[in-house]
């Protein structure tokens, strides 16, 4: 299972991956700490963290992974989850720009120029496919970003730049959209998998429902698992 989740911080997309280690079949689970925000996982047991903050110590994490992978394609890990995309991609870009400003004076190192854009792409859309085909589950949060389209409609899509933020959902078989609102003074998270004219979302496993109500990774697991019968 290899999923996007995206929403506006708060609306508990760390959560929710961190219920990956209540089943035994998503568990154990790794996160890749981006965002530096895996303080929701503080009272969990037995999640592995590492600490990331450029693209090639991502990189580097992904070829020890890979090298670990058992010759009956396993890994020690039911579930990884990279937390954020968004993250990863402005550092990777302030760094890239950095770097070309060094060899250039008239560049401006806080100002990346379209050079520096298409090398982060491809820095993203690289590190996507590498751990999307490891033998586990695979969830990459996103923060999440909106716009007023022709009809002053307001539209929801990965908060990623320019052609990433279709390229990357292309990538992967479940596109998802969170949002927490308050019920009778109750958090209700809601998980949209179905695309709209305003929501960018798929199922490309046809198993979930349209809206997930208060979602979990072992739930999940569990209705891909059952349509897979």
């Amino acid at each position: 299972m290899n999923v996007l989740i995206y929403g506006e911080p708060g609306t508990g997309k760390t959560h929710l991956l961190g219920t990956a280690q209540d089943e035994k079949q998503t568990s154990p689970l790794l996160v890749i700490d981006i965002d530096g925000g895996v303080t929701t996982l503080r009272h969990l047991s037995g999640i592995d963290v590492i600490q990331v903050r450029s693209y090639e110590q991502l990189r580097d994490v992904y070829q020890n992974l890979f090298d670990a992978v058992t010759t009956d394609g396993k890994l020690p890990y039911g579930t990884i989850g990279i937390d954020t995309l968004s993250e990863l991609q402005k550092l990777d870009i302030g760094e890239i720009a950095r770097e070309f400003a060094e060899g250039n004076a008239r560049l401006d190192p806080d100002v990346p120029d379209m050079r520096a854009y298409y090398k982060s792409g491809e820095h993203v859309r690289k590190i996507v496919r590498a751990f999307r085909d490891l033998p586990c589950n695979v969830f990459f949060m996103c923060h999440s970003n909106s716009d007023r389209d022709n009809l002053n409609r307001l539209t929801y899509f990965p908060h990623l730049p320019g052609k990433l933020r279709h390229d990357i959902p292309g990538f992967l078989d479940v596109v998802g959209y969170l949002r927490a609102e308050q019920e009778d003074g109750v958090t209700v998270r809601y998980l949209q998998t179905e695309k709209t004219q305003t929501v960018i979302a798929k199922d490309r496993t046809q198993a979930l429902d349209a809206v997930e109500m208060n979602p979990t990774i072992p739930g999940l697991w569990a209705k891909l698992k059952e349509s897979n019968k």
